[in-house]
C-alpha cells in the first residue's frame, strides 16, 4: 500500500467529479466556503500582517488573473494564491478540525484563484474542487494525528496544507493523475512549518502563516503542468512528507480508505469565537458562568483556568497571556479571552481591534487569572471565586462547534454577516447577495463572483 500511496491520492485529487459528492459533502463545501470568505474578508481591515501581505503580492503584480479578496486587485494566481491564504487564517476564526486539521484554510484559496484564472469555471466544479482540498488536508493531517504523533517541532496548521492546496488548484485546472503526482512531489519540496513564530511570541507574522502552503501548492501544480516531473514518494518517502513531521510514522490506511466513499473532511469544526479552538471551552465556561450567576467583573476575586499540558502555549508566557501584544497574540490568549467573557459575556471580532486590546477593566481582571494544567483533562475548566466568597465552577468538553455540538446554518450566516461588516468595500446588497450565490453555486455557471460581488448586482 506504501509503495502506491502519494499516487492513489494523487489519483483521487485529479479524477473526483461533483457527480462523485454526496449531497451532504457537497452541502459542507458550501458551508465551508461561506465560513472561509467570511474571515478572509473580516480580515482586511482586522487581520495582523495582511495588509503587508496585500501589499507585497500586489506590488509583485504578474499576470491580472485572480483576485486578492475585498481589494479587488488582480494579480497572478499564485500571488493571489498567497494573499488570500493570510487573509483566511489570519483572525484564526477559519473552519478547523480536532484532528483533521485546517480544511477551511485550503478550500477556498487556491481553487478560487485557479478557477479565476481558467474562467469560466462552474460552481460545481468549485465545489469539487473544495472538497478535494479540505479531504486531501483531512485525510494527511489524520494520518499523523490519528495515532498521537505529532511533532512539536512543526506547525501543523502551515505545516499540513500544502497538499490540499496543491490538489485543489489541480482539480480546478483539470490536470491528470500523472501531473498531480508530481504536483504532489514539488509541494513536498516546498513544504515548511517552524512552529518559532508561536513560540517566541506570536509577532504578526504568525498571523499569516496560510499563504505559504497556499501559493506553493499552486506553483507546484504550475511547474508540474509545465512539465516538471516530480513523481516521487512524496508522502511516504524515507524522507518524504510524514519522514520529516513524524520519522515515518503514520496511519496509510487513513490516506487511502475509502477515497471517493467517505468524506473525512466533514469532521471541520466552526468556530463560535475568534480564537484559538483551544481557547474555546474558556469562552464558552466563562460566559455560562457569567450569565446564570449575573456577575460583574467587580464581583471576581480571582479565576483559575485548568487545561491539559498540550495548552500550555495558550498560558504562557502569562503576561502576554493577561495583555497580548497583539491580535494575533490575543486570539491564543486564554486568559485575555476567558477574561473578555467574563466581562462582556461574549467575545467578538471587536475584541481584537487595537481598542479591544486596551479595554483596561477587562485586562484588570486578565491579572487576577492563574492557570494549572492537569493532564488527565479533556477541554478545559473555569473556577472562579467572587468577592462574596463564593467558588463558582464549569467544566466544558467539547465547545459549540464541535461536531457533536455543530453550530447551527443562522449563526454561520450571522457569522458571516458580521464578518462582512469588517470589508468597508461591500455593501449590504452584495452580502446579501454573496449569501445567495453560494446557496445557489451548484447551479452557476461562473464561480468568478466569490471574489467579484459587485457583478453579482451588475448582471456581470
Amino acid at each position: 500500500m506504501t509503495q502506491t500511496l502519494t499516487r492513489r491520492l494523487a489519483t483521487f485529487a485529479a479524477e473526483l467529479t461533483y457527480d462523485d459528492l454526496p449531497a451532504d459533502v457537497a452541502l459542507m463545501a458550501k458551508q465551508l466556503t461561506l465560513d472561509t470568505l467570511g474571515t478572509a474578508l473580516a480580515a482586511t481591515t482586522l487581520g495582523e500582517g495582511c495588509r503587508e501581505s496585500v501589499d507585497a503580492m500586489s506590488a509583485l503584480g504578474g499576470k491580472p488573473e485572480s483576485t486578492i479578496l475585498g481589494f479587488g486587485v488582480k494579480v497572478s494566481a499564485p500571488n493571489a494564491a498567497f494573499a488570500n491564504g493570510a487573509l483566511a487564517h489570519a483572525l484564526n476564526y477559519d473552519a478547523i478540525g480536532e484532528d483533521t486539521g485546517h480544511t477551511g484554510v485550503t478550500c477556498l484559496t487556491a481553487p478560487l484563484a485557479a478557477a479565476e484564472s481558467a474562467a469560466p469555471v462552474s460552481g460545481k466544479r468549485f465545489l469539487t474542487a473544495a472538497a478535494v482540498a479540505a479531504e486531501v488536508t483531512a485525510r494527511v493531517t489524520l494520518a499523523v494525528k490519528g495515532v498521537g504523533k505529532v511533532s512539536d517541532r512543526i506547525l501543523a496548521g502551515q505545516y499540513f496544507n500544502y497538499f490540499g492546496a496543491a490538489a485543489g488548484a489541480g482539480n480546478v485546472l483539470g490536470i491528470d493523475a500523472e501531473v498531480m503526482h508530481s504536483a504532489f512531489g514539488l509541494a513536498v519540496m516546498q513544504v515548511a512549518g517552524s512552529p518559532q513564530v508561536v513560540v517566541g511570541g506570536d509577532p504578526p507574522a504568525k498571523a499569516v502563516y496560510g499563504a505559504f502552503p497556499n501559493q506553493a501548492g499552486y506553483l507546484s501544480v504550475l511547474l508540474a503542468r509545465s512539465g516538471l516531473k516530480a513523481e516521487i514518494d512524496a508522502l511516504d518517502g524515507k524522507a518524504g512528507f510524514f519522514g520529516l513531521a513524524t520519522d515515518g510514522r503514520f496511519d496509510a490506511a487513513t490516506i487511502v480508505d475509502g477515497l471517493a466513499e467517505r468524506f473525512i473532511f466533514q469532521r471541520a469544526q466552526f468556530k463560535a469565537w475568534p480564537t484559538s479552538g483551544h481557547v474555546a471551552p474558556f469562552i464558552e465556561g466563562s460566559i455560562e458562568l457569567a450569565t446564570r450567576h449575573n456577575l460583574q467583573p467587580s464581583d471576581i476575586a480571582s479565576v483559575e483556568l485548568v487545561g491539559h499540558p498540550r495548552m500550555r502555549d495558550w498560558f504562557e508566557p502569562p503576561a502576554e497571556r493577561r495583555r497580548p501584544a497583539n491580535a494575533a497574540s490575543a486570539a491564543n490568549s486564554t486568559m485575555f479571552a476567558a477574561a473578555k467573557a467574563l466581562s462582556h459575556r461574549a467575545v467578538v471580532l471587536a475584541d481584537f481591534t487595537a481598542e479591544g486590546l486596551r479595554d483596561e477593566p477587562v485586562l484588570a481582571l486578565a491579572d487576577r487569572i492563574v492557570y494549572r494544567l492537569d493532564d488527565r483533562l479533556e477541554g478545559g475548566i473555569v473556577i472562579v471565586k467572587t468577592t462574596d466568597g463564593r467558588e463558582l465552577t464549569i467544566a466544558v468538553e467539547k465547545p459549540l462547534g464541535h461536531p457533536s455540538r455543530p453550530i447551527s446554518r443562522e449563526r454561520l450566516e450571522a457569522k458571516f454577516r458580521d464578518c462582512c461588516s469588517y470589508a468597508p468595500s461591500l455593501s449590504s446588497r452584495e452580502v446579501d447577495a454573496l449569501v445567495e450565490f453560494i446557496d445557489r453555486l451548484e447551479d452557476v455557471p461562473e464561480v468568478c463572483a466569490l471574489a467579484n460581488p459587485a457583478a453579482l448586482l451588475s448582471g456581470v
